[in-house]
């Protein structure tokens, strides 16, 4: 695709003024990750941020950030610390700063870090960790997301545990330098390196992703995942981030983006960077940057030839250490000149020649100094420095007393090595680059080469031993003693996992708990994070007999006014409890009636559970009974006796046995009594708790009914006495007057004698009829009574 050139200034244009006005946005960037290697768990984490260098975004943007620690499983978090900004704002450089700066391609780098630690006991869940930082906003310019401006981006690294398998596991994530200013030119193939590198040796792998938006509208808010996806504009995607034929890419294996555009714009894209260990995943991280696409005018391609002063035809050259070599290329004074070592943008290196003291690969980039042209890139000159960078790489580790440590030191064949510890020269290591020890020091080596002769020093390896594993047992009771029918738990601490051992005999699992059940000597060998090991002290755990527990009877007493007693128990020592008790007492007020638990509780040993005996203390209450003093009934009557009780009797006894179905039932029968009476009843509970009561019975054989009566008031037979009625108290008397009509009523029992009138008016003398039912199955009584005055 082709522009006018009334498009292209249009284009122009509307690059460079909207992007001033937005110079507050993000650019991509990263999180890195380092074992500083000091303290297990100790890393440097490093933000970097690549921002739009504009008077907002130099002003506005924050110099902290806040990151939270989340564990893979289930999103929990583990713990946000606070990352600030160190150093300066750094300058992206491009090989041509005249086309960047008409673009406004300014972008800057922006570096927050901050050192944690990790505790290795609290990270070793085998889901592995992830770690994020959420801030906002992208550029307007956008041309392949929804709405830009109000989308957030999210930095995103996942670690694995600190402790795997009982042993400390040592990661650090990948590295990566900084990144190239760069524009692409439509329909030209355009490269730019984009890998890492990993300090551990790990394998990385790289994808093409969706870039991440923010989940919270907040600035440095901390929120765990699963984080947002950027919404794709239609037609675009992850493997079509920049349109192009082919479109953007990145080789799996060195990081290395490719696109030929067909399409202007601005662009983000997201790369996943998957760190291998063999063969398993073990980390990744994301980065996220953006790229625009713009039409380079036609002009003719610079093409720089350079080469090594006096090597005219060299593409390589080995120098010693302090030395250094030139670098020269053809002078053009209508070119811009940007040296590179290793595909990177050396700061300042834009003259012809270059001077040179660091290994590496060297090119350079030229352009048209006042024309946005399309750039020339000469062939690479390698230059080797003897022992540049020379360092020393460790494997093992050195335990209190034991362990070996290889040292490895940065191969070269053209090389001899010479290994130092502590400044003096082991004259029995070999003179290759590695070499095992066990002992602690700084160790270094010294290079020299086998044909220039010039030495070089590597770095300093100082190995230490680690502090001696301080293996300890502790009872969870505080006693070296299991109690009776139990268990005893042991805790082992020191280590990371540990070895039971039952009288020299290994038992259970790698826990830092034992469970004993048997008396016997026990030992624990911890392992620490480097897998060292430390033996404890011998424990020795004994186990208690059983206790057998013995209770005296407890007497049962009437009423709680009686005097407190003692309670007795075997063995002594023991614990007495219950309602009522006062040490080895119990008092029958305190307690009040009822049947009390009492217990009586000896134990082994203070930490253990008590044996118990239970017995049941009685406070039986005095029994009572209710029965009438006397009663009144008919010759030949029957009858049930029916006392009320209280106080749970369950014995009784009647005297005297006369008419009686039985005397020794709570309700006994009287049956056809024919004379009066006294009857006495005596109960007692179960306890032995005793009352008594009489009742005395009058037996009437006949009632005696008068043939007249006179209500005159003077006291004498005023009303009509009916003499053994109260013998039949379910009696019925009802009087009649000469027509007939009843006058009088009594209902059941003559309770109220007839005494002449009626609703309160006197009767008129003469002869009244009536009739009295004493009982049903004896006849009614019918008769006359005359009532006179």
């Amino acid at each position: 695709m082709r522009f006018s050139t009334f498009q292209l200034l249009v284009w122009l244009f509307a690059l460079s003024s909207p992007l001033v006005v937005l110079a507050s946005h993000q650019v991509g960037g990263q999180i890195e990750m380092r074992a500083i290697g000091d303290v297990f768990g100790h890393f440097h984490i490093t933000v970097t941020n690549y921002l739009e260098d504009g008077t907002r975004g130099a002003a506005i943007q924050q110099t902290t950030g806040v990151l939270g620690i989340f564990r893979q499983r289930d999103n929990v978090q583990m713990m946000s610390f606070t990352v600030r900004q160190t150093g300066t704002r750094v300058p992206i450089i491009y090989a041509n700063e005249f086309c960047a700066a008409q673009r406004n391609l300014k972008f800057i780098v922006l570096t927050y870090e901050a050192d944690i630690q990790l505790s290795p006991g609290n990270y070793n869940d085998t889901q592995g960790y992830y770690m994020s930082y959420q801030t906002r906003n992208r550029n307007a310019g956008i041309n392949n997301i929804s709405i830009p401006d109000q989308t957030g981006f999210t930095f995103y690294l996942e670690f694995p545990a600190l402790v795997q398998n009982g042993q400390a596991f040592s990661n650090s994530s990948p590295h990566f330098g900084t990144i190239n200013g760069e524009y692409v030119c439509i329909g030209d193939p355009f490269r730019l390196p984009f890998g890492g590198t990993d300090p551990d040796g790990d394998e990385l792998r790289y994808s093409m992703v969706t870039p991440l938006n923010q989940q919270s509208t907040l600035t440095n808010a901390v929120s765990s995942g699963p984080y947002p996806d950027v919404t794709w504009l239609s037609g675009f995607g992850p493997d079509n981030a920049i349109p192009g034929s082919p479109p953007l890419s990145i080789d799996a294996q060195t990081g290395q983006l490719s696109v030929t555009a067909t399409q202007l714009g601005l662009f983000v894209f997201a790369v996943k960077v998957e760190e291998y260990r063999n063969g398993i995943k073990i980390g990744e991280v994301r980065r996220d940057f953006q790229l625009l696409v713009i039409d380079c005018p036609p002009q003719t391609t610079p093409d720089p030839a350079v080469q090594i002063l006096n090597m005219p035809k060299a593409t390589k050259t080995t120098i010693c250490q302090g030395d250094s070599a030139i670098l020269k290329a053809a002078v053009d004074t209508s070119w811009n000149y940007q040296w590179r070592r290793d595909g990177i943008n050396i700061p300042g290196a834009t003259n012809p020649t270059l001077t040179v003291r660091l290994s590496g690969e060297y090119t350079l980039v030229v352009s048209q100094k006042v024309v946005c042209s399309k750039v020339g890139n000469s062939n690479i000159l390698a230059i080797t420095v003897i022992g540049n960078e020379a360092k020393v790489s460790t494997s093992g580790h050195l335990c209190a007393t034991t362990g070996t440590v290889t040292l490895y030191a940065t191969d070269d064949s053209n090389v001899t090595y010479q290994w130092y510890r502590d400044g003096q020269l082991l004259s029995s290591a070999p003179s290759v680059d590695s070499m095992k020890t066990n002992q602690p020091g700084k160790y270094w080596s010294v290079l020299t080469h086998k044909t220039l002769g010039c030495k070089a020093n590597t770095d300093t390896a100082t190995i230490a031993r680690s502090t001696a594993v301080q293996a300890v047992i502790k009872s969870a009771s505080g006693f070296n003693r299991i109690c009776p029918n139990d268990s005893l738990r042991l805790d082992a601490s020191g280590g990371i996992s540990y070895n039971w051992q039952k009288d020299d005999t290994q038992v259970g699992s790698s826990s830092s708990q034992y469970v004993a059940t048997e008396a016997a000597t026990y030992v624990v060998i911890a392992t620490d994070i480097f897998g060292c090991k430390g033996t404890s002290a011998p424990v020795e755990i004994t186990q208690l007999a059983p206790v057998v527990v013995t209770f005296d009877s407890i007497p049962g007493v009437c009423g709680p006014n009686v005097p407190a007693y003692s309670l007795a128990g075997t063995p002594p020592g023991g614990e007495f409890a219950g309602p009522g008790v006062t040490g080895s007492e119990f008092s029958p007020k305190l307690a009040g009636i009822g049947n009390h638990t009492v217990t009586y509780t000896v134990k082994a040993a203070p930490e253990c559970a008590g044996t118990v005996a239970t017995r049941i203390a009685v406070v039986a209450p005095i029994p009572t009974i209710q029965l009438a003093d006397s009663m009144t009934t008919y010759t030949g009557n029957t009858f049930t006796m029916n006392p009320v009780y209280t106080g749970n009797p369950n014995q009784f006894l009647w005297a005297s046995a006369t008419y009686l179905d039985s005397t020794t039932v709570a309700n006994p029968t009287v049956r056809d009594i024919q004379k009066d009476i006294t009857y006495t009843i005596n109960v007692k509970n179960s306890t032995g708790c005793e009352a008594k009561d009489t009742i005395h019975i009058t037996v009437y054989p006949r009632v005696y009914v008068p043939e007249a009566f006179s209500p005159n008031g003077d006291g004498l037979n005023d009303t009509w006495e009916l003499f053994g009625i109260e013998a039949f108290p379910d009696a019925v008397v009802t009087i009649f007057n000469r027509w007939g009509e009843v006058i009088y009523s009594s209902g059941k029992g003559y309770t109220h004698p007839f005494d002449g009138t009626l609703n309160g008016t006197s009767l008129p003398v003469g002869l009244y009829a009536f009739t009295l039912h004493t009982v049903p199955q004896k006849p009614v009584i019918r008769g006359s009574l005359m009532l006179v005055r």
